[in-house]
């Protein structure tokens, strides 16, 4: 039971820092740094979309990922 310890662990860290980074894109995206926007050519119309979809997505898979490495943790 070890090992699934450690593999819930790595697994949620990974999972978490996935989240992490999409919060990072998104704020990337909402304030134009670096251009990002243009870059992938995306128009002022559906970005509150993209950011709301960013968001829930980027939130569950932090929450998902705490959660598993908590289990992990756990005993």
């Amino acid at each position: 039971m070890g090992l699934r310890r450690i593999l819930a662990a790595v697994v949620g860290t990974l999972q978490a820092a996935m989240g992490v980074s999409a919060v990072i894109f998104a704020c990337f995206l909402y304030i134009d740094f670096l251009n990002v926007q243009s870059m992938l050519n995306i128009s002022q119309k559906p970005l509150s979309f993209y950011l709301l979809v960013l968001t829930i997505f980027s939130f569950l898979s932090i929450i998902s990922g705490l959660f598993l490495v908590f289990e992990g943790l756990e005993r």
